[in-house]
C-alpha cells in the first residue's frame, strides 16, 4: 500500500515562512560578534593601563585593581576592545588560566586594533 503526501498551499507557506525565519536569525546572530573598531582615546588608555599593570597583577587583588582601574579608562566605541575589557574584569577574581586568557585577548585586540606599547 503506498501513501501518497499531496502537501497543500497552506503547509507550503508555513514551512517558507518557517524557513525564512531560521535564515534570518542566522545571519543575524553572525552580525552580533564584536568587531575592531578605531583605536579612540579611551581605547589607548585603556591599553596602556592594562600593558603597565598586567607584569605585576600576579594576585587577586592586584587583578581586581587593575581590572578597575582598565574600566575606568574610558568607554570606547571600539567593540572588541570592549568586550575583552569585560571579560578580563570578569575573570580577574578567577584562576591564572583564565585571567591569563582574557588578558592576552584583551592585548590582541588592542594590537589589532593598532595599539602599540
Amino acid at each position: 500500500m503506498k501513501l501518497k503526501f499531496k502537501p497543500n498551499k497552506r503547509l507550503l507557506t508555513i514551512a517558507g515562512v518557517v524557513a525564512l525565519v531560521v535564515v534570518a536569525l542566522m545571519v543575524g546572530n553572525s552580525d552580533r560578534e564584536a568587531k575592531p573598531g578605531p583605536l579612540d582615546g579611551a581605547a589607548i588608555r585603556s591599553c596602556d593601563d592594562f600593558a603597565a599593570g598586567y607584569p605585576s597583577a600576579s594576585t587577586k587583588p592586584a587583578r581586581l585593581a587593575l581590572a578597575d582601574k582598565v574600566m575606568t579608562s574610558g568607554r570606547t566605541g571600539n567593540e572588541l576592545i570592549a568586550q575583552r575589557q569585560a571579560e578580563m574584569g570578569r575573570s580577574a577574581a578567577d584562576g591564572n588560566p583564565r585571567w591569563k586568557a582574557s588578558a592576552d585577548a584583551l592585548l590582541s585586540a588592542c594590537r589589532d586594533a593598532g595599539w602599540t606599547a
